[in-house]
């Protein structure tokens, strides 16, 4: 279990999280994909470049509700 703050949304599934910098060093980073939850996906060379249908709307809706908050996660 942890906090860390929201940098970024990849996907409606998937955001990466900033950690908190030990001695003055880089915060480490870490990409979070949700259990259980399958988002429309990006594009990507795995879907010929093209976004599944609302990927963008589901990924824009994680964004502006999560971007710079800190959140609590656990992981198993």
């Amino acid at each position: 279990t942890g906090s860390a703050k929201v940098k970024s949304v990849l996907s409606g599934d998937t955001v990466v999280l900033l950690g908190r910098a030990a001695n003055g060093g880089k915060a480490p980073e870490v990409t979070f994909t949700f259990e259980r939850v399958t988002a429309p996906r990006m594009a990507s060379k795995a879907n010929n470049n093209v976004d599944d249908p609302e990927a963008f709307p589901s990924r824009e809706w994680l964004r502006n509700l999560c971007v710079g908050k800190t959140v609590f996660f656990e992981t198993r």
